[in-house]
């Protein structure tokens, strides 16, 4: 809106109020700059309430200490609304009564010094005599009230100054900036406003429009990103569903895979019974022949001989089908039950990807509005803006281009603050589903270990933890000789890909947790929680006793793990306390763990449980269902007695069909990889560890050979794998 717009080109939405959609009643602005009538924000506002919502943007604000009364008028819009309703009027009824001659007749001007009206011939006696000199820059034909070309600044020229709220009888003259460019008089300067620093109207306005200008240009840059967030978000909306209907057919189509392979093992399992019992009779039939041939000459003696030898043929034949039918019976039972479990998987995922789709999209809807709200107040601020600007009211300029100058910095920072989770939105998280059906149903850990990286190859590393994500990324943290927090990102096949110092000097070990496809959680040091961008190498790291109120003096961070669907960070204590945070590193929520545990040593994430291993003076571990703010034991898990020894956890990772590894320790030096079931944390398979190697940290990786657990070593310094069949 430059300088020179007419006041018809003004958008009727600009005046209108968006509570009672009708044109602005005594306008009182927000600190947002969205105005509302005066008393329609006394009816949405509870008495005595201390905040306000904005009902465009939903900005939050702080109600000053006189409430809705207290909060700044819109003198520039009220200057405009005033201006349209004088011009309604003379239409309706030209017909006024005069300040001067008092007698009613059609009105020529208004004076807006007098707040009145003059008849053509008082408005020449007005604007001619000098008893008057001061009324006539405040005097307008309303001749001109018609006119397309009448602008705001015309009309900002002919309003008088504002009056003294402490000496209503006088107009002001100067401005407190003291108490926020309040309009004084010259006896306010030495009653209560003695001492404060006063500014000329004019000059203090054409610093505040110079300020104003400035911070709209540079607002400006940042208009088209701002323009662009919703394109994205209705590019992650679209990509989702695809998404999601690419997902479930991959799932479908595998099922319906699946089952015609089991049908067919069925069919070919039923031909090989009938076909063994086919050869049976032959072959009992040929020798039963043979056996008869022999006795024929000895028949009358040996008859009962033979009728023995005959029932003993067919007892043997009889037990050999019926072994031969229990078993394929009970194959063709666990073929059953493995596909009856996949199809409860699968309907599993597919429920998953379901709930997903609909948080997903409920926080896509959520950054869309979010993000409107943004675009509403970027084009309210670039509008009240301009409309400022174009008046050129040096006494509404004062009062209100500071309130527009603070609600622009908070837009340009909330338009460059960067939503990283918008891409993750458009996806959705799939675990694994098990690898065909068989007969056995389970998953097994391979006997052969194998190497695939050598840590002796890099100077000065030494693992404390690892984690992977479904590219096959391998992440190890750990520390230097001189006992620097380092972490090294290595492929699929064991190569290097980079490797950074975290933090200086750390008195805890490094821990880390995939987030997301490049984001690994991280702690370190004595209470530092943070984020590492294995794409750009980027780092950031927050205390938890900054960002924690009333957090616990000394309180120490043992482990972290990550919950990717709900985008959150999960970090274990010394204590039973377990603090949450977002991928941005904002505190959400403190868990309490059940009295029963002492402290996280290590937790896992998997479908909403949290698994823990105990502090090692417990030597137990435990999966618990984590609720708002507090949690419960679901089971702990059987402690192995393996060798006899006395064994405590100190890590803990899940598969992609749900099996539960633990890695148990004993004073020793000796490990133990415990395999659980997904349900009840009772033990399926034990592989010990040669004792050489000091196993310190366990995780599963996705790898072209399949799925494979990932152990990292202290004494020898290698990556140990194991494949799972």
């Amino acid at each position: 809106m430059a300088s020179a717009s007419p006041l018809k080109d003004i958008d009727e939405q600009y005046l209108q109020c968006c509570i009672c959609m009708e044109q602005l009643k005594e306008p009182k602005i927000l600190p947002c700059l969205h105005r509302y009538c005066r008393e329609c924000l006394k009816r949405i506002v509870k008495k005595g309430a201390k905040k306000i919502e904005c009902v465009t943007c939903r900005e939050v604000h702080t109600l000053p200490k006189g409430g809705i009364d207290s909060l700044k008028t819109d003198f520039n819009t009220k200057n405009i609304i005033e201006f349209i309703q004088l011009q309604d009027s003379v239409k309706v009824d030209p017909l006024r009564t005069c300040i001067h001659c008092r007698k009613r007749q059609k009105a020529s001007a208004f004076c807006f010094r007098c707040n009145d009206f003059l008849c053509e011939t008082c408005h020449e006696f007005h604007a001619s005599s000098t008893m008057f000199e001061d009324h006539h820059p405040h005097i307008f034909s309303l001749s001109e009230a018609e006119a397309a070309n009448l602008t705001i600044q015309k009309l900002s020229s002919l309003k008088v100054a504002p009056r003294c709220q402490t000496h209503q009888e006088k107009l002001s003259e100067l401005c407190c900036t003291t108490c926020g460019n309040l309009p004084i008089c010259v006896p306010c300067t030495y009653g209560e406003h003695q001492g404060h620093i006063l500014k000329e109207v004019k000059s203090l306005a054409k610093i505040q429009r110079g300020m104003l200008k400035g911070k709209i240009t540079d607002l400006l840059q940042y208009k088209e990103k701002a323009y662009s967030r919703r394109e994205e978000i209705k590019k992650a909306k679209d990509k989702l569903e695809l998404n999601v209907d690419q997902e479930s057919r991959k799932l479908q189509d595998r099922l319906d895979r699946e089952g015609e392979r089991i049908k067919k093992e069925i069919q070919d399992a039923e031909k090989e019974l009938n076909t063994k019992q086919a050869d049976l009779e032959e072959r009992m039939k040929e020798e039963t022949s043979a056996r008869k041939k022999e006795l024929e000459k000895e028949m009358r003696e040996l008859r009962e001989r033979y009728e023995q030898a005959c029932r003993e043929e067919r007892q043997e034949a009889d037990l050999n089908f019926r072994e031969i039918k229990e078993k394929n019976n009970e194959e063709k039972k666990q073929l059953e039950e493995g596909l009856r479990v996949m199809n409860n998987e699968i309907q599993e995922l597919l429920a998953s990807i379901r709930t997903q789709k609909d948080e997903h999209a409920k926080k896509i809807k959520e950054l869309s509005d979010h993000f409107d709200g943004i675009v509403k107040r970027f084009e309210n601020v670039t509008a009240t803006a301009d409309c400022i600007l174009a008046a050129q009211n040096d006494w509404t300029d004062v009062q209100c281009i500071p309130d527009v100058c603070r609600a622009v910095d908070l837009l340009r920072e909330e338009v460059k603050r960067d939503n990283p989770g918008i891409g993750n939105l458009s996806g959705v998280k799939i675990r694994g589903v098990s690898a065909g059906v068989t007969v056995r149903g389970k998953v097994g850990i391979s006997e052969d270990m194998e190497s695939i990286v050598d840590l002796h190859e890099r100077e000065g590393m030494y693992a404390t933890d690892i984690t992977g994500n479904e590219d096959g990324t391998i992440v190890i943290t750990g520390l230097t000789s001189r006992f620097q927090a380092h972490i090294a990102v290595f492929t699929k096949t064991g190569g290097l890909q980079q490797q950074n110092i975290l933090a200086g000097e750390c008195s805890n070990d490094p821990e880390c947790s995939f987030l997301s496809r490049f984001l690994v959680a991280v702690i370190c040091g004595t209470d530092q929680v943070g984020i590492y961008n294995i794409r750009d190498w980027s780092k950031r790291f927050i205390n938890l006793s900054d960002a924690i109120m009333n957090c616990p003096t000394n309180q120490q961070v043992h482990s972290v793990t990550t919950d990717p669907v709900n985008d959150h960070i999960i970090v274990g204590c010394e204590s039973r306390d377990v603090y949450v945070f977002n991928s941005k590193l904002e505190y959400v929520k403190t868990i309490k763990l059940p009295d029963v545990i002492q402290g996280a040593g290590d937790i896992a994430m998997y479908e909403g449980n949290l698994f823990v291993c105990d502090s090692i003076w417990t030597e137990r571990a435990f999966a618990v269902a984590l609720k708002q703010t507090a949690s419960e034991v679901k089971y702990e898990f059987t402690k192995p007695t393996h060798g006899g020894a006395d064994w405590y956890p100190c890590s803990v990772c899940t598969d992609q069909t749900g099996y539960i590894y633990m890695l148990w320790e004993e004073g020793g030096g000796r490990s133990l990889i415990v395999q659980y079931t997904k349900d009840g944390g009772q033990i399926e398979l034990e592989r010990e560890v040669d004792r050489t190697h000091n196993v310190i940290a366990i995780t599963a990786v996705q790898t072209k050979q399949g799925e494979k657990l990932l152990l990292p070593t202290w004494a020898t310094k290698k990556l140990l794998t194991y494949g799972l069949t």
